[in-house]
């Protein structure tokens, strides 16, 4: 009785609808499996329906309504659960995610480190689950030293990882790791003898110098010396340190690092990410990888181990193969869908190649990058390429997903998009503008008269903030991550995190990183008080729409995915906080008690 009064007053407090007619079976009802009773369910249907209980039967919802109502569907071998008031939603659902990515960078990372035992512990506790002689890759170091996480632009103490120290338990595994914007690079003993280099005495090895085209005898410098175009770093004591610097540090060791991880490893790097996804509420993902990853998933669906939906997205250039194979929107099943595919045509702004209409502030000589699929051979822009791929992928019957980070890069593929109605027709493609990072004022107007998607990831405000007024200047940022004036354009907004993030920044699965930013616009130290051009922010009730309904509407899968309401995939998630009345800090607090997928607990309890 406690727990059901204390529900009635958190939904007193709130401006939404009360406790709506429960929805359920029209015949009498069959037993559930579950029911969850004492709860405070948003349910995300078309009115914001806030109420107490569901009921779910064969993985779908076959009730939401009163608690009162949801007895009948118990049954001897009903399981019911008390939520005790706890706030529920439809599970979170990641319009972009690079899982094979992020699960390599789960395994192993050190962007946030910052101290050489941070760095040793890392280091020793990926080797301890490796079989002897697998790699040890990645590492992305001083991301964060320019611009600190969680601020708005303070900078952070030097950190450079000292291979050395880890050397006598890396024996047994070659490492080679990177600097986040490959200026420099970092081999243990057991990389630099793969290579042919003698940690002792390290010198190019002659068979590597002939098969190098693109290098030359640079002489020697202060600090190290430079062997046709690979410097070997020296300490002050002039002792080298595994550190390496030039052009052909990349071409020499990927000649021996492994194209791909074992299979094992990567099933094991696979269950690993999805313990993380789970952790965090997460139910559906739009993933980009590779062939194999996908491979993985039909596994472990077939062992009753995937515990995510997968929505997954090959690259734009494979659209004939999966017309070929008779791949349209829709097909696959509620586990694993197909149908769309994924382009670019910018950079990044931690890397200053996202393309702008003007050039960047802090580099006049730059307007950032085209993508391979933009350009020629010479690396000029080419009219027409790009468009060429959408309207054939379109005419497919395939969705089309484009990267743009950049007002001109956003710019051009408005124009494109314009040109693929012209050509193919007006239809419901659901064009997905991926990022919409940074869009030109006039540009606006266009995103809801076109039917945009706006695929994007409000955290990337809250990381990005760190540099984009010194890179893009104010007046450009007031179109950067304008979530509201998206949305009042009439395009879609649907949420993301792009999990696990850039060579320059970390983006963590966790959707109340991204819900935060949406409702704020702060850093996660709350930076700026007032929020970073704060007329851009949204509720949290759009904000949550865009995390569950809106990514499901963009998959093409709003009618089976999305909100709580019957017939749909029981998908949720319970948390600690109501977010609907949550502070800004007890957003970031709040912490997931079960994900339920397909009816099943797969985290918590």
């Amino acid at each position: 009785m406690k727990s059901i009064l204390l529900i009635a007053v958190a939904v007193a407090l709130t401006s939404l609808v009360p406790f709506a007619p429960a929805q359920q079976e029209m015949m009498s009802p069959d037993p559930a499996d579950l029911i969850l009773r004492n709860g405070l369910i948003y349910t995300v249907d078309s009115t914001n329906t806030l109420t107490e209980a569901a009921a779910i039967r064969a993985g779908k919802f076959v009730f939401v309504g009163s608690n009162k109502e949801s007895a009948r569907f118990k049954g001897k071998q009903t399981r019911v659960i008390d939520l005790k008031g706890q706030f529920v939603v439809p599970g979170f659902n990641d319009n972009h995610v690079h899982f094979a990515s992020a699960a390599q960078f789960l395994e192993f990372n050190i962007m946030r480190a910052a101290t050489q035992q941070e760095f040793v512990a890392r280091v020793k506790d990926v080797v301890a689950g490796l079989p002897q002689g697998e790699w040890v890759l990645g590492g992305y170091w001083g991301a964060y030293e320019q611009w600190a996480a969680g601020t708005s632009g303070a900078r952070r103490e030097v950190f450079s990882p000292d291979v050395r120290a880890v050397e006598v338990f890396t024996k047994d595994h070659p490492m080679f790791i990177r600097k986040f914007d490959d200026s420099e690079f970092a081999a243990n003993a057991a990389a630099l003898r793969a290579v042919g280099i003698d940690p002792a005495d390290p010198k190019l090895p002659a068979a590597a110098r002939a098969a190098m085209t693109e290098v030359r005898r640079e002489g020697t410098e202060a600090g190290g010396s430079k062997i046709e175009g690979i410097e070997f770093l020296r300490d002050a004591g002039g002792r080298f340190n595994g550190h390496l610097r030039g052009r052909g540090v990349m071409p020499l060791f990927a000649s021996v690092i492994p194209k791909q991880f074992s299979h094992d490893r990567r099933v094991k790097q696979t269950k690993n990410a999805l313990a993380e996804i789970r952790r965090y509420g997460v139910t559906n993902v739009s993933d980009m990888s590779d062939d194999e990853q996908l491979d993985i998933y039909r596994e472990l669906l077939k062992t009753n181990e995937l515990t995510v939906r997968v929505h997954f997205r090959p690259g734009l250039e494979r659209w004939q193969e999966m017309s070929d194979r008779r791949i349209k929107v829709g097909s696959g099943d509620e586990w694993i869908r197909l149908g769309a595919l994924k382009g670019h045509i910018d950079g990044i702004m931690g890397t200053s190649t996202a393309r702008f209409l003007q050039p960047y502030s802090n580099d006049p000589s730059n307007r950032g990058k085209w993508r391979p699929l933009m350009v020629d051979e010479k690396g000029n822009f080419v009219e027409g390429k790009f468009l060429q791929y959408m309207l054939d992928a379109d005419r497919a019957g395939l969705q089309l997903s484009v990267h743009a980070i950049g007002d001109e890069a956003n710019n051009v593929l408005l124009n494109y998009l314009e040109e693929l109605n012209r050509q193919n027709g007006v239809r419901d493609r659901r064009f997905r503008l991926v990022h919409a990072q940074v869009i030109a004022p006039d540009d606006f107007k266009r995103l809801g008269k076109l039917g945009v998607v706006a695929e994007v990831q409000p955290f990337h405000l809250s990381d990005d903030m760190r540099w984009m007024e010194e890179r893009i200047g104010r007046e450009r940022c007031k179109g950067a991550y304008a979530f509201k004036s998206i949305k009042d354009s009439g395009a879609v907004l649907c949420f993301g995190t792009d999990w696990p993030g850039t060579s320059a920044s970390e983006y963590p699965i966790n959707p109340m990183l991204g819900l935060y930013a949406a409702v704020t616009r702060q850093t996660l130290s709350g930076e700026p008080a007032g929020g970073w051009f704060p007329e851009q922010r949204i509720s949290m009730e759009e904000a949550i729409r865009a995390y569950t309904y809106g990514t499901a509407y963009a998959n093409f899968e709003e009618k089976i995915k999305g909100s709580i309401e019957v017939h749909k995939v029981a998908d949720l998630v319970v948390l600690t906080k109501n977010l609907l009345q949550a502070s800004p800090r007890e957003i970031l607090d709040t912490k997931v008690v079960m994900t339920i997928v397909a009816g099943k607990i797969v985290y918590g309890l």
